[in-house]
Parts: C-alpha cells; sequence; structure tokens
C-alpha cells in the first residue's frame, strides 16, 4: 500500500510539474519585465499546520495536521504571476463502528491527500516585503486506507482555493515566505462510510523561496 501511495505522490508531482511547463511556454511571449530585474521563476517550500473545516474529519483524525508544499510560479507581467505546486498531507486516525451486540470494534485508518493548484498570484512589490494575493482552482488526489480490513478507497476531485502571504527577501534571489490559504474541496464521497465531506480547511505554513 505504502509503494502505491509513493508512486501516485512522483506521478502527481510530475503532472503538477507539466502544468508548469505548459504555462511557462505559453506566458514566455509576454513581457517579463526581465531588463527590470525581476524574477521569472520563483520556487518555493514551506511547512505547517492544516485545520480542516468538517467535523466528521476531525472525529476521525483530530485537529492540525502536518503539512508539506512545493510550488512553482512563472511570471506573466509585472507583479502577475502563474501558481502551481504539489502539497502533501498525510495522517492516522481510529474509527467505531458498534456490533449487533453494542460492542465497539476499532478500525485503525490512514489518510493521504495530494492536492495539485493552478492560479494566478498578484504580488504587491515593495524594496524587501513583498505581499501577495491569489485564487485557483486545485486537483486533488485522495486515499484512504482501513489498515486492518484491507480496505481502500480513493478518488479524485476539483476544488478551489484563497491564498495570501508575503515574502521577506534577504537576497535578491532568496526570500523567506509566510502565507495563508483556504481551500475547498467538495466530494460525493470523503470516505468509504461517510458521505458529501468536504476535505479542505485552512492551512497556515512558513517556508522559503528561491527566485531566478
Amino acid at each position: 500500500m505504502n509503494e502505491k501511495i509513493i508512486l501516485r505522490g512522483k506521478k502527481a508531482l510530475k503532472t503538477s510539474f507539466g502544468l508548469f511547463l505548459i504555462f511557462l511556454f505559453l506566458s514566455w511571449p509576454a513581457p517579463l519585465c526581465s531588463s527590470q530585474g525581476q524574477s521569472l521563476i520563483s520556487f518555493s517550500f514551506s511547512f505547517g499546520y492544516f485545520q480542516p473545516m468538517e467535523e466528521a474529519f476531525k472525529e476521525l483524525y483530530g485537529n492540525n495536521k502536518f503539512q508539506l508544499g512545493l510550488n512553482l510560479s512563472c511570471a506573466l507581467k509585472k507583479d502577475l504571476s502563474v501558481y502551481s505546486g504539489l502539497r502533501y498531507l498525510s495522517c492516522r486516525g481510529e474509527t467505531k463502528i458498534v456490533g449487533q451486540e453494542l460492542q465497539e470494534d476499532k478500525y485503525k485508518l490512514s489518510f493521504t491527500i495530494y492536492p495539485i493548484p493552478l492560479g494566478l498570484i498578484y504580488s504587491f512589490s515593495s524594496k524587501k516585503m513583498h505581499p501577495f494575493l491569489g485564487a485557483g482552482v486545485s486537483y486533488n488526489i485522495y486515499k484512504e486506507i482501513w489498515d486492518e480490513l484491507g480496505i481502500s478507497f480513493e478518488d479524485k476531485k476539483i476544488g478551489f482555493f484563497i491564498i495570501g502571504g508575503a515574502e521577506y527577501f534577504i537576497r535578491k534571489s532568496f526570500a523567506l515566505l509566510g502565507k495563508a490559504q483556504y481551500s475547498s474541496i467538495p466530494t460525493k464521497h470523503g470516505a468509504k462510510l461517510d458521505e458529501n465531506i468536504n476535505l479542505g480547511g485552512t492551512e497556515l505554513s512558513l517556508g522559503f523561496s528561491f527566485h531566478f
């Protein structure tokens, strides 16, 4: 099972990178202001916590889940960029099922999701501090496994996100990053037994970015 999850994550990363290359190609003829020293491409790494919005999800997996994120952006014109990447979130939980004899059976669960965002980011440039706002859609690959029963459920859904934050430039091509993001990922089936679960929530993360 773990090998399948790793392979799925690699496939999602390749898909995200492919989308980024397509948008890079499409936007290349646009004026990128490189003569003024503006970065054409930036790469960022972030880590932080995810707070799910659904109580059903919290009951199974708890609050404040640790997450990792990789993002790429390409300038379309001054202060406007295409934004893509990959976020990784994996957590473990437990569910209880009451049997016919009113005895609770407990089952271990594991959940993994790979959101791939695609949107636009607008930066408010200053000398060192660059606040930004953005929004877009996300392609989300997720899987839930009932470890002891060998049952798994996986699906892919489209969602949307709103993001805001700021970069503080220590050097011309290196910056510290802080951001907050709200995402909505509605599903008809969020898990094997639950329906109409929204897998989105609020994310707070820190990291760093490189600009080329």
